[in-house]
């Protein structure tokens, strides 16, 4: 990506250095003279500044894979990782109003401007793309295979929108997501079960904050989370276990059995007095919607005998032991035991579907709610 740095802006490039056509030369002289101000200010800083932010990740994924960052780190870091994004969106008076929904412009009318709000959101924004795959993963081949899904449905995204009138945007986000994809696809090969590369932290934190910037500076966020539908599940699943509600392990990626050669569900036990109220609130809603399998016993057959479902007649003297709240392991639950690479072609098969439903959303659907989705 530093070495295509000039290609974008190669005409200008070599207006800049009095090179020009016998033909056309003193047209694209006059027009280097007036647009190079224009062009250096809204189109290469945002590119030096999405790489900015994209290295910096990076370097945060290192230091999460070398030093086991705390949670309150990684939500942080990645906010700092923003401010140049931010920053060049502030220097561009980059607008702040959002679209109002038809159906709704009665009451705030057509757009809200809402100021200091929608940096925030932008930060929100970049701090979940980069956890959202971070935390969907464990099983090899699923970081790199489902950034591979996301990367080319924006691709498509991009392609289709290079025809409206803001195709300069859509433009700028493929100079970034196709290298991706192709890097992905290389890697892919290699971090398929069974793996002879493993990605880390490193390259989840790469591709999310890839994907923010590409969200942010394309101005299409709302169309990024369509496509991250899978992600967005998984985070709402997860949130009661990071955030502490219920106990949360380190890792929380599925159990690999030696005998069988099988996926199952990761477990943790605790006991019920451990939790506030608010955790047992979560529990016992999680248990009811079927999201989580839980079951109580004495704490001295915590083995796996004499289990019983969790209700409210749990003593002090019981333990529970629940899956971890994560949507592979709600998927081994619901469709038993598989092995690595079929655990990972179904979730990336399901990570398709999640894609074309987006689109689906974004053309027909998004039409009932906006003149110009």
């Amino acid at each position: 990506m530093f070495l295509f740095i000039p290609m974008p802006f190669r005409q200008h490039i070599l207006a800049a250095f009095g090179i020009f056509s016998s033909d056309n030369a003193n047209s694209c002289k006059h027009i280097f003279l007036q647009e190079q101000a224009t062009l250096f200010k809204t189109k290469l800083i945002p590119f030096l500044a999405a790489l900015l932010s994209i290295c910096c990740m990076i370097f945060l994924g290192f230091a999460d894979d070398v030093l086991n960052l705390r949670w309150r780190h990684k939500l942080l870091l990645p906010t700092l990782s923003t401010l140049p994004l931010l920053m060049v969106h502030l220097a561009n008076l980059g607008t702040t109003r959002i679209l109002i929904p038809i159906p709704f412009r009665n009451i705030f009318g057509v757009s809200v401007d809402i100021g200091i709000l929608y940096y925030v959101y932008m930060g929100m924004l970049a701090v979940f793309c980069t956890n959202a795959i971070n935390i969907y993963a464990g099983v090899n081949g699923m970081e790199v295979g489902q950034s591979l899904v996301i990367a080319l449905s924006v691709i498509i995204f991009n392609t289709i929108e290079l025809r409206s009138p803001e195709w300069s945007v859509h433009l700028f986000s493929l100079y970034f997501l196709i290298p991706f994809a192709g890097v992905s696809l290389a890697l892919l090969i290699s971090n398929w079960c069974p793996a002879e590369i493993f990605v880390g932290d490193t390259f989840c934190y790469f591709a999310g904050m890839t994907f923010a910037v590409v969200g942010i500076l394309g101005h299409f966020s709302k169309t990024l989370l369509l496509f991250f539908a899978p992600q967005v599940f998984n985070f709402l699943l997860s949130l009661p276990q990071l955030f502490r509600f219920i106990p949360c392990p380190r890792h929380r990626l599925p159990h690999f059995s030696s005998e069988s050669g099988l996926l199952t569900p990761s477990q943790i036990s605790f006991r019920p007095t451990s939790l506030s109220l608010l955790g047992r609130l979560c529990l016992g809603l999680l248990v009811r919607l079927g999201l989580t399998s839980a079951s109580s016993c004495p704490e001295t057959q915590t083995g796996g005998h004499r289990q019983e479902t969790v209700d409210r007649h749990t003593t002090e003297a019981e333990t529970v032991t629940m899956d971890n709240l994560t949507l592979i392991n709600f998927f081994l639950r619901r469709f038993g035991p598989m092995s690595e690479a079929r655990t990972t072609a179904h979730l990336l098969g399901l990570q398709v579907l999640c894609s074309a439903l987006a689109f689906f959303i974004r053309y027909p659907v998004a039409w009932t709610f906006y003149e110009q989705p």
